[in-house]
C-alpha cells in the first residue's frame, strides 16, 4: 500500500514537472507545445503561466488577434505576472487593441477600424491591419485612401494581385489619383517586373502632382517629384 502511494507520488510530481516544462521553456515543435498547453489550461483555465506562453506561441505562428486575446486574460488574472513576462512588450498594444476592438464592434465606427488598421501596420502585422482596413471599406467604400493603404498592407503580405485589385478600384472611381497611379507603377515596376507598363502610370501620377503643387509642403513636393521622375528615367 505504502509502495503505491510512493509510485502515485512520482508520478504526480512527473506530470506536474511536465506541466511546468512546457509552458516554461521554448519548444522547437510549436505545434505539440500548443497542442499540450491547451490542454493543460481545459483544467486550469487561470494558469497564466501557460496562458502566456500560448500567447507568445500565437505570435510566433502570426495569429496576432487570438495572442493578443489570451495576453489581456492573463493581465486581467495576474498583472504582475502578465508585466514581467517575456512578451510583456507588446502588453500595452495588446490592451490598446483590445478596447478598440470592443469599441468598434459596438459602433462599426470606421475611424476607429482604420486606427486599428494603421496599428497593426506600423508594427508590421500586414495579414491583420488588412482585415482591418476591409472592416472599414464595408463601412464606406469610397475611402481612397484607406483602399491604398489596404493595398499596401496585401503587397507587404506578399498578396500583389490583390493589392492591384484594390488599387485598380481607386482608379475606376478616379483615373487620375496621385497615390493610386503611383502605385500602380510601383507596384508593376517591382513586384511584376513590368516596367514598360508602369510608365504611363507615373506619368499621370506626376501630372497629378504638378497640378496640386500647393498642396504639398515643399519637401514632400519635392521627393514625391524626384522619385517619380527617376522612375520615369528623365
Amino acid at each position: 500500500m505504502l509502495r503505491g502511494i510512493v509510485v502515485f507520488l512520482s508520478v504526480l510530481s512527473t506530470l506536474v514537472g511536465a506541466t511546468h516544462s512546457v509552458c516554461e521553456v521554448e519548444r522547437t515543435d510549436t505545434q505539440k507545445a500548443k497542442e499540450a498547453i491547451e490542454l493543460i489550461l481545459v483544467n486550469e483555465p487561470e494558469n497564466t503561466v501557460c496562458m502566456l506562453q500560448l500567447a507568445n506561441i500565437y505570435l510566433k505562428l502570426g495569429k496576432i488577434a487570438q495572442g493578443f486575446e489570451i495576453l489581456v486574460d492573463a493581465y486581467s488574472i495576474d498583472p504582475h505576472n502578465v508585466q514581467n513576462s517575456r512578451i510583456a512588450t507588446v502588453l500595452p498594444f495588446a490592451l490598446k487593441v483590445t478596447k478598440l476592438k470592443q469599441q468598434a464592434a459596438k459602433t462599426n465606427d470606421k475611424d476607429i477600424w482604420n486606427k486599428l488598421g494603421d496599428g497593426y501596420f506600423e508594427m508590421g502585422i500586414f495579414n491583420e491591419a488588412s482585415v482591418m482596413y476591409k472592416k472599414s471599406l464595408l463601412v464606406d467604400d469610397m475611402q481612397h485612401m484607406m483602399r491604398l493603404k489596404l493595398a499596401l498592407a496585401l503587397q507587404k503580405n506578399s498578396q500583389i494581385y490583390s493589392a492591384i485589385e484594390e488599387v485598380q478600384i481607386v482608379l475606376i472611381k478616379e483615373p487620375t489619383h496621385l497615390y493610386a497611379n503611383y502605385y500602380m507603377g510601383k507596384f508593376l515596376a517591382y513586384d511584376l517586373k513590368n516596367r514598360q507598363e508602369s510608365q504611363s502610370f507615373f506619368q499621370r501620377a506626376k501630372k497629378s502632382l504638378i497640378a496640386q503643387k500647393d498642396a504639398f509642403g515643399y519637401l514632400e513636393y519635392t521627393n514625391l517629384l524626384s522619385d517619380i521622375t527617376k522612375e520615369l528615367g528623365e
